[in-house]
């Protein structure tokens, strides 16, 4: 186990600048297909619902009467509140849990955001608020690291971390 803030400050070692989307877009595909999402569809348009919005990946696991699916959505860089952007969010995210069965949001960032996430009120409440309404938060590093959590009460807990 190891202190989220030590896993961040190891993943963000020696990182000056953040990802861009098409970064996040290409660590969010390797993340699906190692964690069993190997249906990856890129462009999907999600129009049920009171908002028309388009993820660009959406990865599916498991069988049509079983599958899981997860709709992203990509803001490389959070350092600030938005209402606008914590409005679409929630928008998105109940539209997705009331109009398509087993299927969630999982916003997915750089993890050079944890930090303002974890240390602006304003932001982690938003934040906070739409991961206990069941949105994913994907932290990536552009290295081939990961953080996924579903708990905002997680990203203050130990991490568990293989060798």
């Amino acid at each position: 186990m190891i202190s989220p803030r030590t896993y961040f400050a190891r993943m963000n070692e020696g990182r000056s600048s953040w990802l861009t989307e098409l970064q996040l877009v290409k660590e969010c595909s390797e993340f699906f297909k190692s964690n069993g999402y190997d249906q990856l569809e890129h462009d999907r348009i999600f129009d049920e619902g009171s908002q028309v919005f388009n993820s660009l990946l959406v990865g599916s696991k498991g069988s049509d009467d079983d599958k899981e699916t997860i709709a992203t959505y990509f803001r490389p860089k959070i350092d600030k509140y938005d209402v606008t952007l914590f409005g679409l969010f929630e928008g998105m995210l109940f539209d997705l849990l009331d109009s398509y069965e087993n299927t969630n949001l999982m916003l997915v960032t750089d993890s050079l955001s944890y930090f303002p996430i974890t240390k602006i009120d304003e932001l982690g409440v938003a934040i906070e608020n739409l991961m206990d309404e069941g949105m994913f938060l994907l932290f990536a590093n552009g290295r081939s690291g990961y953080a996924l959590f579903d708990d905002f009460k997680k990203l203050a807990m130990p991490i568990p971390v293989e060798h």
